[in-house]
């Protein structure tokens, strides 16, 4: 957890309370998802959003976890999935496929938010919601699923950018997939000098239900 890992600052640098910050205590259940459900949307429209980038976990065959950094793509609140693009012949897709248990994290260092989501996960790949995603991507995004060899591979060499495909190219479609995270539960953690504020919410039932967790 963030605040445990943190390491003390010195004393004139310590934690001061953001004007920014949500103050989960101030807030119902219901306030609260409204405004993490409006931030991940808006993150996942906006590449400056401090949201638009989240940590992916996932494990292996093993138990081994495994993370990594992958862009928010998409957010529906009202279905409770969160999506990111991934490349089929990953380590992660093979991981996901294999155990569809993923966590998910993001931390905003200017409001001092943590967000942790443990999720189930699907992969879109070779249907039509993974055609849809490729024809939205902006051709820069399509040139990582167009090279020879897939994401992981030892080499002898870095290999050189590749180009941005026209935009009629389709043979990184092959290699293309959507990863589609369904949730019930989220946990967040606001760091404020008067009081670290930890929730989960459960938002299974009509209503989300707001549990306070030591943080």
């Amino acid at each position: 957890m963030i605040a445990d890992m943190m390491a003390a600052p010195p004393e004139s640098e310590g934690l001061h309370d953001s004007p920014l910050g949500i103050r989960l205590a101030a807030e119902s259940a219901a306030g609260i998802w409204h405004a993490i459900a409006a931030d991940l949307a808006a993150a996942a429209a906006s590449a400056r959003h401090p949201l638009h980038l989240l940590t992916v976990a996932t494990v292996d065959v093993a138990g081994a976890p495994h993370a990594r950094t992958v862009v928010l793509r998409g957010f529906d609140a009202d279905c409770r999935e969160v999506w990111f693009h991934t490349d089929s012949r990953s380590p992660k897709a093979e991981q996901i496929g294999a155990d569809a248990r993923v966590a998910l994290h993001w931390y905003d260092a200017t409001r001092r938010l943590q967000i942790r989501i443990p999720a189930r996960a699907v992969i879109h790949h070779g249907d039509a919601i993974a055609a849809t995603a490729w024809h939205a991507s902006r051709p820069m995004s399509r040139a990582c699923y167009t090279t020879s060899e897939p994401p992981g591979q030892a080499l002898e060499a870095f290999l050189p950018a590749p180009s941005p495909p026209a935009a009629d190219d389709d043979r990184g479609l092959a290699s293309f997939a959507v990863v589609c995270c369904r949730f019930d539960t989220l946990e967040l953690l606001v760091l404020h000098a008067s009081g670290h504020e930890r929730v989960r919410l459960r938002l299974t039932g009509i209503e989300p239900i707001r549990e306070i967790l030591a943080p």
